[in-house]
């Protein structure tokens, strides 16, 4: 019976799986490759890019992937440049001294690199092809170079969120209204507890 082209990368070796890592840190190895490649390595990569059904679904699941970043990302521009101009109308929150104000320039900073390099990536991902995968493995220059370029977008992205969340306690921080404070310790508090629980049912 013939395989559904539509299915699962079935025929993908079991590193997919990684349950299968030997370690704990092999299995977070995989997984930051899966989330911010899309496969657990460059040799997995290239034996996806060998599969003629397989390789394009890949690369249009790193387009869509990487389109969404940048929408993310200018969405984040848009936000501190409003948080960055406007000065606040209560005293909730204090944006005047310099930590909350460089965080929120930081983040701005990564949302628009992150930008630039998803676009850089989505015209990347149009005309890289197996070949391109297979020199990479054969140069630890290039192997680098495709690492950095295929997760920049979304880590870039991820550390403007990180910056704008750390701006954002700080202002908070310096304001004057003690319940809001409370609050805001008690929903990081929340964050950092899922956080934990998702490593711990992951790993």
């Amino acid at each position: 019976m013939a395989d559904d082209p539509k299915a699962p990368m079935a025929d993908v070796p079991a590193e997919f799986n990684r349950r299968d890592a030997p370690s704990a840190v092999a299995r977070l190895q995989q997984s930051v490759f899966l989330i911010l490649v899309g496969a657990p390595s460059l040799e997995l990569l290239h034996q996806i890019s060998e599969n003629k059904e397989r390789w394009p679904q890949l690369k249009q699941l790193l387009t869509d992937r990487t389109t969404n970043v940048t929408v993310v990302g200018a969405l984040l521009v848009a936000s501190c440049a409003s948080f960055i101009t406007t000065p606040p109308p209560t005293d909730i929150s204090s944006w005047h001294p310099q930590f909350p104000y460089t965080c929120m320039l930081g983040a701005y900073g990564c949302a628009m690199l992150s930008i630039v390099f998803g676009f850089i990536q989505i015209l990347f991902l149009g005309i890289i092809g197996p070949g391109d995968i297979k020199a990479a493995q054969t140069s630890t220059l290039k192997s680098v170079a495709l690492f950095m370029l295929l997760i920049m977008p979304l880590a870039l992205l991820l550390l403007s969120a990180c910056c704008a969340g750390v701006g954002y306690m700080g202002a908070i921080w310096l304001g004057n209204v003690l319940w809001i404070k409370v609050l805001l310790s008690a929903g990081y508090a929340v964050l950092l507890f899922i956080l934990f629980l998702i490593m711990a049912a992951l790993y």
